[in-house]
């Protein structure tokens, strides 16, 4: 019977084949690349009308012992993790044992309250405002190489937070923090650990039996690739991490088990259409703008079709799962290093599936073209909220163009609509510019649909700033650290654990950065002498105060 099926099967792979085999040599030159000697790679699955017909493993999975990539290697899928996570909270509402309107503190009454109803569905789509506790433990100096945490450490850490980063459902500010959280409420309720239920409830009866979250660092993984990054005289190192934190990551899986899953994404598994619809809901905002992150997943259209997917970056690693119902359709690569980014070679493989009317109306003359008299608007710097992340934006010829802080060079932008443009290189980046006066942001960037939200800002002219304002010993009660400021060459340095010798560049009036997402904005009292500052980072915490000594 296992022989037949085998037939069966290679029949009908066979068959996909030669009805795409001119996209299929595309896909093959697109991936080849990549394959370079003696170095990591990826394994790439394209799934159409629910078969798989493209499945190949590029690079190796382990270099010291010459193992290649393949469709069943085992690959941490990262933030991927997020949309399993959700549907366990799914399964937990059809038993009627949690529902979305519950309050956090329901399930974790330790969690503090800060006036707002912190909802599950708040926390399924990214709305909490709950900080993000990669950043507060990197503002706390934490070691990751000596020091250790799971998810009870990041519950206290998370207990610990005086304030909240925007009000329950304002806005989308993803963070790994409230989906830590949710594995916390899943196990409560059920008196299991997360893989346990997630097996028991969702893998096991889908058939993804290579597809599991970490919980230990002890259980043996069989065909586990080993994640790299490549080092500055193109060696590669392997990368290995002791910590235990699951529910926002920690998943391990494999391109012939996502591809089953991708069916559900698809709505192609009719026992799961109440989970697709489930995960691929998404809430109007008090703006009245649509949340691009649904619950664990992000929804966005791509040349007028509907895309379901999301990435993850993880220790040594980056991976991508796209769906497109309407074409049955789904794109999944899961890389062993993390100089390879899955995103933009997804959407390239995306455009030789796109109908031929797609790809002619999604061309800049067919949708929109704005005059320049228009695009001199968006000219000008910009700076991340609750980070200092800036961008610049110019107008050359009739092309605009934007060039990040941390950017070698400018990359045009391609208009799509009123206002609204992408990277010509990297379509899953968007940029949505708001013409309204009275709100916030004046630019949201979306990498994929994950919002980053910027405003228009005026930089100071470093010759006129008195660095000597700013120096002192300051700390916070919030993360029981302190930090000193001090002048060194002519320039503001900051020491704080794990942290010596980080040198400080100027933004905005009283504002610094160290260039990687951290903002000091400097307070002064009645008489113009600084006397705090408050402490912001990578856009997902907002305002830590430190009090000068």
């Amino acid at each position: 019977m296992r022989l037949i099926f085998t037939l069966f099967t290679a029949l009908i792979f066979t068959h996909v084949w030669a009805q795409r085999t001119t996209e299929i040599a595309k896909v093959d030159s697109i991936v080849q690349i990549f394959d370079k000697p003696n170095a990591p790679g990826f394994s790439i699955g394209i799934v159409e009308n629910g078969q798989v017909i493209y499945a190949k493993g590029i690079g190796f999975s382990n270099i010291v012992q010459k193992t290649k990539n393949s469709g069943n290697s085992i690959f941490g899928v990262a933030s991927i993790a997020k949309q399993f996570t959700a549907a366990c909270i799914w399964n937990l509402i059809k038993e009627g044992k949690i529902s979305l309107d519950d309050d956090l503190r329901k399930y974790i009454p330790e969690f503090p309250s800060y006036g707002e109803s912190i909802r599950i569905r708040h926390m399924l789509n990214h709305t909490s405002g709950i900080r993000n506790y990669h950043a507060i433990m990197d503002l706390a100096g934490f070691d990751y190489d000596k020091e250790f945490h799971d998810n009870q450490t990041i519950l206290k850490l998370a207990c610990k937070q005086k304030g909240l980063n925007n009000i329950p459902g304002e806005k989308v500010l993803y963070g790994n923090t409230a989906y830590t959280l949710l594995a916390i409420i899943i196990e409560r309720i059920t008196g299991k650990n997360l893989n346990q239920y997630a097996n028991e409830k969702l893998f096991a009866p889908l058939g993804m039996y290579n597809t599991f979250y970490r919980v230990d660092t002890t259980t043996y993984i069989p065909n586990r690739v080993m994640g790299y990054a490549q080092n500055d005289d193109g060696s590669y190192a392997h990368l290995k991490s002791n910590q235990i934190s699951y529910g926002a990551g920690s998943v391990c899986s494999s391109i012939e088990d996502l591809a089953i899953w991708s069916n559900v994404l698809n709505g192609l598994n009719p026992a799961y259409l109440d989970l697709t619809d489930f995960l691929t809901t998404v809430e109007n905002l008090p703006s009245g703008e649509k949340a691009k992150y649904a619950r664990g997943v992000m929804v966005n259209d791509y040349k007028n079709i509907k895309t379901i997917h999301h990435s993850g970056y993880g220790l040594g690693s980056q991976s991508q799962i796209m769906a497109i119902p309407e074409l049955k359709l789904s794109i999944i690569i899961l890389t062993n290093t993390q100089s390879i980014n899955p995103s933009p070679i997804s959407y390239h493989i995306l455009d030789l599936f796109v109908p031929q009317q797609n790809n002619e109306t999604s061309k800049p003359s067919s949708i929109f073209h704005p005059k320049k008299q228009e695009m001199k608007h968006f000219v000008g710097q910009y700076k991340e909220q609750h980070s200092d992340m800036k961008m610049e934006i110019i107008l050359e010829n009739d092309t605009l163009k934007t060039l990040s802080g941390q950017g070698k060079k400018y990359v045009a932008l391609t208009p799509t609509a009123e206002s609204q443009f992408v990277r010509t290189n990297n379509p899953g980046v968007s940029y949505v510019f708001n013409q309204s006066k009275s709100t916030a942001p004046d630019l949201t960037v979306y990498f994929g649909g994950t919002p980053f939200y910027f405003l228009k800002a005026k930089f100071m002219d470093p010759k006129t700033i008195n660095i000597t304002d700013y120096v002192g010993l300051y700390s916070s009660d919030e993360l029981q650290v302190e930090y000193e400021i001090y002048i060194k060459n002519d320039g503001l340095y900051v020491n704080y654990p794990n942290h010596a010798g980080t040198k400080l560049t100027p933004g905005q009036k009283d504002e610094f950065g160290n260039g990687q997402r951290m903002l000091y904005h400097f307070g002064r009292n009645s008489k113009n002498k600084v006397i705090k500052f408050y402490l912001s980072a990578e856009g997902t915490v907002k305002d830590i105060e430190f009090i000068k000594k």
